[in-house]
């Protein structure tokens, strides 16, 4: 039986560019025997294109980058006037990141027009997303998390003197809703955490300031099958060349060190997987998700939960996956299955 798979990229968040990457690569991968693989890219202004790709062609990075200049794909169409967008479709495979794929906004579209999709639903997408609902959460069921303070309007005692003083420096400035180590970055002193707050308060009303925790750095996946099993896929240990695993470093091929499985105890990679399954449940994600923490003085320090993890050439879940002996096509296979087994919530 024929299955129609779609594709869906892009959209109006600063981490564009990596869902572009990320879709290209699943449309690479994708076992398209007995399917029809339809490529959808959500421009940043919400348009919508598409094409069914044909005969393993492959749209270019300019094709998906720039949908509108594009002879191959279709459109545009709005999100309320887009039948023949998901016309035969059966399932969306979102390789989507950041503000409205990764926040449930896209999730919450999908799931009124009755479309199933991979990943997590709409509230556990949301709360992943927001880097201070989740660490309240992350706290409330043990687990640990950098010391930290909120800084805007609705937090006046939070002045940047309080910062320095319970935080100290360095420490991390973070846009609470941002991926991709998008909108964040590493005050030194006071003068860049001034400079900092300047930067990101335009882009969110709270920020969120971060004590720096120094340690080995990991990253495990947790995978959900049909059934609804998880497993943790093997932790990769993150060693970046530079001051600390940002956009570049997390982008660029060969700026980090990413060993998996990580040469630890497996005592210590079994506290890994463990952390992961619980973010992964407490959140309530489905499908894949994958947690960043530091390992110091004996405690796991929870990072954030990525609901999408990346999937381009350099991205850390698929390197994971191919540690357990899988193949991509073969991970797909398992995030589409496990997407069409999802029932909608009803009322008897």
């Amino acid at each position: 039986m024929n299955q129609t798979v779609a594709v869906v990229m892009g959209g109006p968040s600063a981490e564009y560019d990596v869902s572009i990457h990320s879709g290209r690569e699943v449309l690479r991968n994708i076992n398209k025997t007995d399917r029809t693989v339809r490529c959808i890219v959500i421009n940043k202004q919400r348009e919508m294109y598409y094409a069914d790709i044909q005969n393993d062609t492959i749209p270019s990075e300019e094709d998906l980058s720039i949908p509108n200049r594009s002879s191959l794909l279709k459109g545009p169409f709005t999100l309320s006037n887009a039948q023949e967008v998901w016309n035969d479709c059966d399932v969306v495979f979102l390789a989507m990141h950041g503000t409205f794929g990764e926040d449930g906004i896209i999730q919450g579209y999908l799931e009124s027009i009755g479309m199933p999709y991979t990943g997590s639903g709409v509230y556990g997408s949301a709360v992943a997303m927001n880097k201070v609902t989740s660490k309240f959460l992350y706290l409330q069921y043990g687990l640990s998390v950098p010391p930290y303070l909120l800084y805007g309007a609705q937090y006046p005692e939070n002045t940047v003197d309080v910062i320095a003083e319970k935080i100290g420096f360095p420490c991390f400035i973070k846009c609470p809703q941002s991926g991709s180590s998008k909108l964040m970055g590493r005050a030194a002193d006071r003068e860049e955490l001034i400079v900092m707050i300047d930067d990101f308060i335009s882009c969110s009303p709270e920020l969120l300031v971060e004590q720096m925790v120094t340690g080995p750095e990991f990253t495990c996946g947790v995978l959900e099958d049909k059934n609804g099993n998880l497993t943790a896929l093997p932790p990769i240990e993150i060693r970046p060349k530079a001051t600390f695993f940002d956009y570049t470093a997390k982008y660029t091929d060969g700026a980090s060190e990413e060993i998996v499985p990580a040469p630890q105890p497996e005592a210590l990679l079994e506290r890994i997987r463990e952390v992961s399954i619980k973010a992964h449940v407490l959140l309530g994600c489905s499908g894949i998700s994958r947690t960043d923490m530091i390992y110091n003085d004996d405690k796991l320090f929870v990072l954030e939960t990525n609901t999408l993890p990346g999937l381009t050439a350099t991205s850390l879940i698929p390197k994971s996956f191919s540690a357990m002996g899988g193949t991509f096509p073969q991970f797909i296979d398992l995030i589409i299955e496990q997407a069409l087994t999802k029932k909608p919530l009803t009322c008897v």
